[in-house]
C-alpha cells in the first residue's frame, strides 16, 4: 500500500500514475524527476488500477495518469481528473517492426487512436496487418473470437485487449508507451490540475458487532466494488485478497450457485474463503468470510496457491506459442484436449521444458478456472506436512476446501515410497472431487519399471501422460521463442528492442540448452540488458555466449592454483576443444590472436 508525504511545500500538485507494466513505471519515475509536481507511480491494470485510484483519492491526489482501458475505467469511478497516456506513432512503429518477424497472422484491435493510427502506419510501410476498431470494451471479446476462428494468432493492443486475447489462447502483444507519450501526459496533467470538488462517495454499512468480530469479513456489490471490511480483515488480509482473488468471478458464481468455497495463500499462510449472498432493502450484496486454514506459514513451505486471476492467466497462457516442432505441437494439442476433461494428467520432461506452465494452462483453461490451482512441491513438503494434508479428521481439512479446484503434484519422483503409499490410499479411498495434475523429469512408466514409483499411485495419477521435448529437440523454434521473450522482457526491462539479427539467431541455435526454456530466457535477458540498439545484435548474443561457455568450462576444470594458472587451464581447454585452431579459440574467448599466443606460451 502506498503512502504520500504528509508535508508538502505550498500547493504542489500531487499526481498518481498507474502503469500497466513495470517498464512504463520505471520510465515515468525517471522522467518525473525533472517535473515540478509530486509524483507517485504504481503498477496496476483495470480493477487493480481502480483500487489504487480510489486510495489515491483518499490521500489527496489531484490528478491520475493511466493508460488504455484502465484510464477509462478509473475515469468513470473517481471524481478527480484522469489523464490518458496516448499511444504515439513512435510507439506503434516499434511494435509493428517487432511483430514483422512473428509467425502466424497478426491483427491490431483497439479504440480509434490505436486502430486508426496503426492502420495508417501499416499502409505507409506496406505492412500486411489487419486493424479492427472498437468503441466499447465489451466489443473486444467477440472480435477476438472471430479473429481466432479466422486463423489469427497474434493480437496487438493495450493491456485489456492483450489479456483477453491470451485468455482465448492467442498471443497478446502489448503496445508499450515511449518517452514522448509520457511527457505529453505530464503536460496534460498540468493543464488539467484542479482541486477536488467533492469527496469520493462511500457506502456506509452498520458496524454493529462486525468491528469486534475476529473472523475477517468483507462485503462487495454486484459489480465487485468493495463496500465494507472489518478491522480483522484489514489486519489479516488487507488489499491482498483483491490481488490474488477474482472477486467478480466469485460473485458471479455465488449469484447462480448460492455459495462459493475455496482456499488461497495470502501473506505466506493458507486461508479458507467462503462467499454467500447478503440482501438488503435496495441492493444485492455479497459477503466473504476468511478464516485461517489448517497449515500455518511454516507448515505451508513447498505449497503455493495460484489465484484464478486474469493477470495470472495472461502471464502463463500457452496461447500464441507458434511451434514448428511436431512433438511440441502434439503436446499442446493434447493439453488442450485434457483441459476439457477431469482426467488426471502426468507431465514429464527435463528441467525447464515448461511442465509447470503446461499444468497451469490445463487448469486455467478448464471448467475449474474460477478456482485456484494448489501446487505441492514433493521435493520440499516433508512427512509431517503430508500427514496434515491427508488428514480427514479436522473440520479445516485442507483438501475439503478445494474440492472444485485442481492439485498439481510437482516432482512426484522425489516423494518417498511410504508417502507414495499413503497418498495412493487417500486418492483411492477418499471421495474428493479435486482434479490431480502431476509432473516428473522422467517418464512415469520408466519410474514404475525401476520400482521408484508405487503402482497404485501411478494408476491414480497417470490417467494421461504428456511428454514435453527438450529445447535441443526443437531448435527450429528458437527464433520464434526468442522473439516472444524479447516482447516479454521489453516490458520487464523497459527496453524497446524490435527483433534479432539472423546471425545472432544462428549463434543461439549453435548452443546447447541444458536448462531448456529457463536457460534461454536467462540468456536472452542477459543479452538484452547490455544491448543498446533497436535489434539484438550478434555481438550482444556473443557476449552472453562467452560468459555462458566460461561458466560451463569452470565447472569441468581444476580450479586449484593461482588466478593466472586457472586462466591458462581455461584457455588451453578451449584451444583443445577448437582443434588447436588459434583463430577460432581467440574468437570464442573474445580476445585477439596476439593475446592468445602470449597466454598459451
Amino acid at each position: 500500500m502506498f503512502k504520500f508525504a504528509t508535508e508538502t511545500e505550498g500547493d504542489e500538485m500531487k499526481v498518481m500514475a498507474i502503469a500497466p507494466y513495470t517498464g512504463l513505471k520505471e520510465l515515468m519515475i525517471s522522467l518525473g524527476e525533472q517535473e515540478d509536481f509530486e509524483l507517485q507511480v504504481e503498477i496496476g491494470d483495470l480493477e487493480e488500477g481502480l483500487s489504487l485510484a480510489k486510495k489515491a483519492c483518499d490521500h489527496g491526489v489531484d490528478v491520475i495518469i493511466s493508460r488504455g482501458g484502465t484510464a477509462e475505467l478509473i475515469e468513470r469511478k473517481v471524481s478527480i481528473p484522469v489523464v490518458e497516456i496516448e499511444v504515439s506513432g513512435y510507439d506503434m512503429l516499434r511494435v509493428l517492426t517487432l511483430v514483422k518477424g512473428y509467425p502466424g497472422k497478426t491483427a491490431i484491435v483497439g479504440f480509434s487512436p490505436i486502430s486508426e493510427g496503426a492502420a495508417t502506419i501499416c499502409e505507409i510501410l506496406d505492412i500486411d496487418i489487419s486493424s479492427f476498431k472498437i468503441t466499447e470494451e465489451d466489443e473486444i471479446q467477440p472480435i477476438l473470437i472471430n479473429l481466432q476462428q479466422k486463423g489469427y494468432e497474434n493480437i496487438i493492443g493495450d493491456a485489456s485487449t492483450t489479456k483477453k486475447a491470451e485468455e482465448l489462447g492467442l498471443n497478446g502483444i502489448l503496445l508499450t508507451s515511449g518517452k514522448e507519450s509520457v511527457l505529453k501526459s505530464f503536460q496534460q496533467a498540468k493543464k488539467s490540475y484542479r482541486f477536488l470538488s467533492s469527496l469520493h462517495k462511500k457506502y456506509l454499512i452498520s458496524h454493529q458487532l462486525l468491528q469486534e468480530e475476529q473472523e475477517a469479513i468483507a462485503v462487495y456489490d454486484i459489480n465487485g466494488d468493495s463496500l465494507f471490511s472489518n478491522p480483522s480483515f484489514a489486519e489479516k488480509i488487507g488489499n491482498e485478497l483483491e490481488k490474488k482473488f477474482n472477486i467478480k468471478e466469485a460473485i458471479r458464481y455465488v449469484s447462480t450457485q448460492g455459495t462459493f468455497k475455496t482456499v488461497l495463500q495470502i501473506n505466506g499462510s493458507l486461508w479458507n474463503i467462503t462467499g454467500n449472498k447478503l440482501r438488503n432493502e435496495s441492493s444485492e450484496l455479497f459477503v466473504f468470510r476468511i478464516t485461517k486454514g489448517l497449515l500455518d506459514e511454516r507448515q505451508a513451505s513447498g505449497i503455493s496457491v495460484v489465484s484464478p486471476s486474469t493477470e495470472y492467466i495472461t502471464k502463463n497462457s500457452l496461447g500464441g506459442i507458434a511451434t514448428k516442432s511436431n512433438v511440441m505441437k502434439e503436446a499442446i494439442a493434447n493439453a488442450e484436449m485434457c483441459a476439457n476433461t477431469d482426467v488426471s494428467v502426468w507431465i514429464s520432461g527435463e528441467e525447464g521444458t515448461g511442465k509447470s506452465r503446461l499444468a497451469r494452462y490445463i487448469h486455467f483453461n478448464s471448467g475449474r478456472r474460477q478456482y485456484p490451482l494448489v501446487v505441492i512441491d514433493c521435493n520440499v513438503v516433508d512427512t509431517d506436512q503430508w500427514e496434515e494434508l491427508l488428514s480427514t479428521e479436522s473440520p479445516q481439512h485442507f483438501f475439503s476446501n478445494h474440492i472444485h479446484g485442481s492439485i498439481f503434484l510437482k516432482n512426484v519422483e522425489h516423494l518417498p515410497f511410504p508417502l507414495q503409499k499413503k497418498l495412493a490410499f487417500y486418492l483411492n479411498n477418499e471421495a474428493q472431487a479435486c482434479r490431480f495434475l502431476s509432473s516428473s523429469q522422467q517418464d512415469p512408466k520408466y519410474l514404475l519399471e525401476i520400482e521408484e514409483l508405487y503402482p497404485p499411485l501411478y494408476y491414480a495419477l497417470a490417467g494421461t501422460i504428456l511428454s514435453l521435448p527438450s529445447l535441443r529437440d526443437r531448435t527450429e523454434d528458437i527464433e520464434s521463442l526468442t522473439l516472444l521473450l524479447i516482447g516479454e522482457l521489453n516490458i520487464k526491462l523497459g527496453k524497446q528492442i524490435v527483433g534479432i539479427r539472423p546471425q545472432a539467431v544462428e549463434e543461439l541455435k549453435r548452443l546447447k540448452w541444458n536448462g531448456n526454456l529457463n536457460e534461454l530466457k536467462r540468456f536472452i535477458q542477459e543479452s538484452m540488458v547490455l544491448a543498446n540498439g533497436p535489434f539484438l545484435e550478434y555481438k550482444d548474443v556473443k557476449r552472453a555466449t562467452v560468459i555462458k561457455e566460461r561458466a560451463e568450462i569452470s565447472a569441468h576444470i581444476d580450479l586449484n592454483g593461482t588466478l593466472e594458472e586457472i586462466e591458462r587451464k581455461i584457455i588451453r581447454k578451449v584451444w583443445r576443444e577448437e582443434g588447436m585452431n588459434q583463430t577460432k579459440t581467440a574468437q570464442r574467448l573474445g580476445i585477439n590472436r596476439t593475446t592468445l599466443w602470449r597466454k598459451l606460451k
